[in-house]
């Protein structure tokens, strides 16, 4: 799975889609008067470095993309307490790796779960609790099943039309109704384990156990409207996810991956400190 994880590789850190992580590194070097170093403790250098980390982590997590066209960062900078939210949940987040070289510098990754905490204070307010949706049993479907099997999940195949992946991604119909969005999902689903998941591959995306093993797959034939984090998929496949209450209920559930292309690993750019923090 790890090669067919979609991530972004940035200026200050990394951003795992598929495994809904945040990396960053930071370093110090103690300073250096003359041909000696500082009187500087070990116990100051890993602070410092850890500092690093940390700037990283949040100069990467404001490079996320909310939804359409929003990043974390047009919160942050318009929002003097959301700002300090995002540093406080950096501050909190775990060391994953850490190494001492032999002159004294001192390397830190901090890695951050996308999932729970940092979703939670990120995701809209119009993301809200959704009450399943109950079958009726009729003729067409007896003891209240649809008729055949039904499906289990949803993936979009979203290859070759430049898409990028994002916290609330949006679906549409040809018409630009709307297929799968913020109102279609539960919030609690969408904390724990995201809108949905995201991979290079349509065998990874159907190994991905969120979509189950009969999976409605569908074809992406565009980007937009609002920004290339949105997609666009024929009416046709809109009405049959519409047709059912089931598939209602697996999308309220985030039962959904979205396959892109591995161009989405391209560098980028942040905002931000990358360098050692001394």
């Amino acid at each position: 799975m790890a090669q067919e994880a979609l991530t972004q590789v940035l200026a200050a850190g990394r951003i795992d889609w598929t495994a809904a992580t945040v990396r960053a590194t930071g370093v110090a070097t103690p300073a250096i008067d003359g041909q000696r170093a500082s009187k500087q403790s070990p116990a100051d250098v890993l602070d410092a470095a850890r500092r690093s980390a940390e700037a990283n982590l949040v100069a990467t997590l404001n490079a996320i993309c909310i939804g359409g066209d929003k990043r974390v960062a047009d919160r942050t900078g318009q929002d003097a307490a959301f700002h300090q939210g995002l540093v406080a949940l950096a501050q909190k987040a775990p060391v994953t790796h850490q190494a001492y070289l032999s002159d004294g510098t001192v390397e830190i990754e901090l890695t951050m779960n996308m999932n729970g905490g940092f979703s939670q204070f990120v995701l809209p307010e119009e993301i809200r609790q959704v009450d399943s949706v109950t079958t009726i049993a009729s003729a067409d479907a007896p003891n209240g099943r649809v008729r055949g099997e039904p499906h289990t999940g949803l993936v979009i195949d979203a290859r070759g039309i430049d898409a990028r992946p994002c916290m609330v991604p949006v679906v549409v119909d040809e018409n630009e109704a709307v297929v799968y969005g913020p109102a279609f999902v539960s919030r609690e689903f969408a904390v724990s384990q995201q809108m949905s998941g995201f991979a290079t591959s349509m065998a990874a995306a159907r190994r991905d156990q969120r979509v189950g093993d009969r999976p409605l797959i569908v074809k992406a034939i565009r980007t937009g409207p609002g920004g290339d984090a949105n997609l666009v998929i024929p009416s046709v496949a809109a009405a049959r996810l519409r047709s059912s209450v089931v598939n209602l209920n697996f999308l309220k559930a985030c039962r959904v991956s979205i396959v892109m292309d591995p161009q989405s690993h391209r560098q980028q750019t942040t905002p931000g400190p990358t360098g050692d923090n001394r």
